[in-house]
């Protein structure tokens, strides 16, 4: 009898954690296969008695209620009485179905952090759960969102060739064809890369893209070019040693300019490559 009334006072003794609030969604990785996400909640012990927390399982759900991720505790976490803990979970997500719910969010993802779990406090089990919507916001996170470009082989944007697309006297036209990828789905426009290009580690000309680039969940790849124009070519390939062997490095610096999701996102940018030259070049007059 003293048995089960102790077993009922445990049972009325025990008050289910709370779920305070969300401090934070992180992006911590990104590629064309999955997102990885670091949320981190703050659980609170109403209890009198310490409460240890043994499982707790977190799914992250989409505005239709779908499952897009799910995480869970790695081990038993102990809350003081009347305290609270800041738990972090590590959430992965498919990249393209992501994609596609932020394309079409506008600036702003909506879901919801799903919680269940099971605590203990003095001689009590009980399993409770939660739920809270979360608003991810694409002004502080797009920048990381969207990966660097980079330009070494497997990167984003890669260059296709390099070539004088006009010579003349007082100016010369080089051209740099290029191809920039998709994997990830997102939608974005490429407005403008204003760039200098440097030959010799010094100042050769200006620079932009030849054309906006328009991409959607749809579009893998865009090809396009960059047109610069460059003043003292003849003088320039004449000091460049590299272009007894038939051709000069070259090196762009500029800012990558892209609109997305109603966001201007500005990101400096370089890459290098070289230009063929002829014997031409040097008789010109």
């Amino acid at each position: 009898m003293m048995m089960i009334l102790s077993l009922n006072s445990c049972k009325w003794l025990f008050q289910k954690p709370i779920l305070e609030k969300i401090h934070d969604v992180k992006v911590l990785s990104f590629s064309p296969d999955k997102i990885e996400l670091e949320i981190a909640i703050s659980v609170k012990n109403p209890n009198s008695y310490q409460l240890k927390l043994n499982q707790l399982n977190i799914d992250l759900l989409n505005i239709d209620r779908d499952r897009i991720g799910m995480a869970e505790l790695s081990k038993a976490v102990e809350i003081p009485k009347k305290r609270s803990a800041a738990l972090h979970f590590k959430v992965s997500l498919e990249s393209r179905p992501t994609v596609r719910m932020i394309n079409k969010s506008d600036s702003r993802v909506f879901f919801y952090v799903s919680g269940k779990g099971e605590g203990r406090v003095l001689c009590s089990n009980k399993k409770f759960d939660f739920e809270e919507p979360v608003e991810l916001d694409l002004r502080k996170h797009l920048e990381d969102m969207i990966p660097r470009f980079e330009a070494e082989g497997a990167g984003l944007f890669q260059i296709k060739r390099s070539y004088v697309d006009k010579l003349g006297i007082a100016e010369t036209k080089i051209k740099i064809d290029f191809i920039l990828l998709n994997p990830y789905g997102f939608t974005f426009r490429l407005k403008e890369f204003p760039a200098e290009i440097f030959i010799n580690d010094k100042p050769a000309g200006t620079g932009n893209l030849a054309n906006q680039l328009n991409f959607d969940e749809n579009i893998f790849s865009r090809e396009e070019s960059m047109q610069f124009k460059v003043n003292n070519w003849k003088s320039i390939i004449g000091a460049v040693k590299g272009a007894v062997k038939g051709e000069i490095t070259y090196r762009v610096r500029g800012m990558l300019i892209i609109d997305a999701y109603g966001i201007e996102i500005r990101k400096p940018y370089t890459y290098e490559g070289s230009v063929p030259v002829s014997l031409s070049d040097y008789l010109l007059n």
